[in-house]
């Protein structure tokens, strides 16, 4: 599609007529080219996450050492000292909490964490459980493995920075991970991953998985989706996407249709994190929702907040974003519904060294049929670039857009997740 240049709006027709976003046109697969012009030197301002890579010495979980899949007959030593246990019945340890209303947190039930050094590898019907993992390159590792659950458990992943996720599923059915966090212990202090492989979920061709109350720090993207329709994530937070381009976001949505993103939150500190899209929904992830969450930073020039890549009837629902710079919400898709959504204080500096936003700071980007209702928006950078695109310049928009400047407000509560172990 060609969007038609309105007034001197120069900026914002270079961001939508560059051959279609002609940088991801390569294929919509995460791979691991990173932009040469990008600076991942800006220092940090914030704690680095790395302080978390070890438990202090009051909280030093116990130590299990080469462990080992136990009998599917009944739990045996190996399997109390390693938390996996084969076989075992799937029984929630979820503790039900007031999500975004301002006691945001949902919270994990006690439990002592067992260390375990190295990549752990499931078995179909496994239930591992209860683990403080150090890995030097991936976490927990399924292949060809199914109904396996994960819960209550703390990954440091990636720990010699030799890549690899937190955790690796692949041809993975049913799967269901609850009450996790995810480390990446080898980002570097700011700026992006080295090799951009660095997710802290990657969903592989494994439909149906499950995940609930996971946090993620400084992974290249938080959970990543590819041809893993009829997910339903719940409870997710994340702390400082690394990137690099294709990644940065807390979720991607690749090929993977009628999944579903609710009560989510995270926070991009703008001199540390190396975002793109926030929230990605692509080509062949058609009725995907994604509802109450809150955004908080995008560095990136050319990424959005929520992006709808060729995703058809999508519904996104009650999402606050703060300091976006590129753009907030963003349609290049058909049939897609933005409802009570809202955006404060987007700038229009570069942010790390990054490069201004080539958008020119336009929040609200529309298709030609996008229905966007009940939107605002606080303080814009630029009060003259509030909406472009689907000939809405030129009066010939075929949909709806309804959208007004608010005074005053505050965004959502954030959501945290609160572990055991925090």
């Amino acid at each position: 599609m060609r969007f038609t240049r309105h007034n001197d709006s120069h900026a914002r027709n270079d961001f939508w007529n560059r051959g279609e976003r002609d940088r991801r046109n390569a294929g919509s697969d995460q791979t691991t080219t990173a932009p040469a012009s990008d600076d991942p030197t800006a220092p940090s301002t914030t704690p680095s996450t790395s302080d978390l890579a070890a438990p202090d010495a009051a909280a030093a979980p116990e130590t299990a050492a080469d462990a080992t899949v136990g009998s599917p007959s009944s739990p045996s030593t190996a399997e109390a000292e390693t938390g996996v246990t084969t076989g075992a019945p799937v029984l929630s340890d979820v503790e039900a909490a007031a999500l975004l209303t301002g006691t945001d947190a949902a919270v994990s039930e006690a439990a002592t964490l067992t260390r375990h050094d190295g990549t752990l590898y499931a078995n179909s019907g496994d239930v591992i459980e209860n683990l403080d993992i150090y890995a030097d390159g991936v976490g927990i590792e399924l292949e060809d493995d199914d109904n396996v659950t994960i819960r209550n458990v703390r990954i440091h992943y990636n720990g010699a920075s030799e890549g690899g996720f937190g955790i690796d599923a692949v041809d993975a059915d049913g799967l269901t991970i609850e009450g996790v966090e995810l480390i990446n212990a080898g980002a570097p202090e700011s700026g992006p991953t080295s090799e951009g492989e660095e997710l802290g979920i990657g969903l592989y061709n494994s439909p149906g998985a499950q995940v609930s109350r996971a946090t993620v720090h400084d992974a290249s993207t938080g959970i990543y989706l590819q041809d893993s329709p009829n997910a339903v994530l719940e409870g997710i937070e994340g702390y400082n996407m690394r990137g690099p381009f294709p990644g940065g976001q807390l979720v991607q949505f690749n090929r993977s249709g009628d999944s579903s993103l609710d009560t989510f939150y995270v926070y991009n500190d703008l001199e540390t994190s190396w975002t793109e899209d926030n929230i990605h929904v692509g080509e062949g992830s058609d009725g995907v929702t994604i509802t109450n969450g809150l955004i908080d930073g995008n560095n990136s020039p050319s990424g959005v907040g929520v992006m709808l890549e060729g995703a058809q009837n999508t519904t996104v629902r009650n999402v606050d974003t703060v300091h976006m710079g590129n753009g907030a919400f963003t349609d290049i898709g058909s049939n897609n519904l933005f409802d009570d959504v809202r955006s404060f204080d987007n700038f229009a500096e570069s942010q790390a060294g990054r490069g201004t936003p080539m958008s020119g700071s336009l929040i609200f980007g529309l298709a030609d049929d996008t229905t966007l209702i009940n939107g605002a928006y606080q303080n814009p950078a630029q009060p003259e670039n509030i909406v472009y695109g689907g000939g809405i310049q030129d009066e010939a928009f075929g949909g709806t857009f309804e959208a007004s400047e608010i005074t005053g407000q505050a965004p959502m509560a954030a959501y945290h997740n609160t572990f055991s172990w925090s």
